[in-house]
C-alpha cells in the first residue's frame, strides 16, 4: 500500500518528509482542479492527496477519507458519487493544509517578533546590506591607485593552473598575483621590467595590472584577489533583502529570517577573513 503512495508521488520509499512534501506540493499544483479541469488531473489530485495524508500520518477525524476497497482509482470502475466524495474530500484537505500552514507562519512570526532575533535578524541584514554596498564601491566604482612593485619570482601553480608572480610592494609587503595561461601570452610579449599593479581605495585589494601593447591598454586581472569572485559575493551579501520585502507571517520570510541570515554571517566572516588575510 505504501509503496503504491510513494510511486502516486513521484519519489522513493525511503523519501525524507520534506522530499515528499516537496512532491506533493508540485503535483498538487500541476493537478488542482482550478488549474488543469480534465477528468484525468482530478484523479490524480484525489490520489495525491490521499498518498500524502498517509505518508504524512495526518489523520484529522474532521476530514477523514472516504473508505474506497480498491485505491487504483483510474483501473477501477469508481461511481461517480464515490469519485464526487473523494473530491469533495481532497479539496477540504488542500484548504485545511493551507489554513494549518498560515497558523503555524504566524506562530513562528510573532515568535521572532517577541524574541532577540526581533533585533538581531535587521541587524544582520543591515550590516550584509552595507558590505555588498562597501566591495561594490570599492571594486566597481572607486578609482583604483597605481603602485610599483618588485618582481620576486615567478612559477607555475599546476593546483590553480596560474602563473604566479611574487612581488613586493614599496613597504615592503610581499604578495601573489595570480595569472591565468591566457594572459600569461600578454605578459611574454610585454617584457615587463618594472611592474606596476592597481590597488583598490577601501579594502587595498591588488585587483590588476594595466599593460600597454601598441597604444591599447590591456587588464590583467589578479586571480588570487578576493574580488576574483566578486559577483558571487555580492549577491550573497544582498540575500537579506528577500527577508525585508518579504516581511510577515509567510514561509518565504520565516525560513529566509533562519536561513538566509545565517548564510549572511557566513558570508560576511569568510569576506572580512579574506580581505584581512
Amino acid at each position: 500500500m505504501a509503496k503504491n503512495y510513494y510511486k502516486t508521488l513521484g519519489v522513493s520509499s525511503n523519501a525524507s518528509k520534506s522530499q515528499i512534501k516537496r512532491a506533493y506540493r508540485k503535483l498538487a499544483m500541476k493537478y488542482h482542479p482550478d488549474k488543469n479541469n480534465s477528468p484525468e488531473a482530478q484523479i490524480i489530485f484525489i490520489e495525491i492527496n490521499e498518498a500524502y495524508s498517509f505518508l504524512t500520518d495526518e489523520n484529522n477525524q474532521k476530514l477523514k477519507k472516504p473508505i474506497v476497497k480498491n485505491t487504483s482509482t483510474r483501473k477501477s470502475k469508481t461511481s461517480q458519487e464515490e469519485l464526487n466524495k473523494r473530491m469533495e474530500w481532497a479539496r477540504r484537505y488542500v484548504e485545511y493544509k493551507k489554513i494549518k500552514e498560515e497558523k503555524i507562519n504566524e506562530i513562528t512570526f510573532y515568535k521572532i517578533q517577541k524574541s532577540s532575533l526581533r533585533w538581531i535578524i535587521p541587524t544582520i541584514n543591515s550590516l550584509s546590506i552595507f558590505f555588498a554596498f562597501l566591495i561594490l564601491l570599492d571594486f566597481k566604482i572607486l578609482p583604483t591607485s597605481s603602485i610599483n612593485v618588485n618582481l620576486i619570482t615567478r612559477y607555475v601553480d599546476m593546483d590553480s593552473e596560474k602563473l604566479v608572480l611574487k612581488f613586493q610592494d614599496d613597504d615592503s609587503n610581499k604578495f601573489q598575483f595570480g595569472i591565468s595561461f591566457e594572459d600569461i601570452k600578454q605578459i611574454n610579449i610585454a617584457s615587463i621590467k618594472n611592474y606596476t599593479c592597481q590597488k583598490s581605495k577601501l579594502f587595498r585589494q591588488k585587483t590588476h595590472m594595466v599593460l600597454n601593447f601598441d597604444d591599447n591598454d590591456v587588464i590583467i586581472f589578479n586571480h588570487y584577489c578576493v574580488y576574483k569572485i566578486f559577483y558571487f559575493y555580492f549577491i550573497l551579501l544582498l540575500l537579506p533583502l528577500i527577508t525585508i520585502f518579504s516581511k510577515g507571517p509567510n514561509t518565504v520570510y520565516i525560513l529566509s529570517s533562519y536561513v538566509i541570515s545565517s548564510v549572511s554571517v557566513l558570508g560576511m566572516v569568510f569576506l572580512l577573513l579574506t580581505l584581512v588575510i
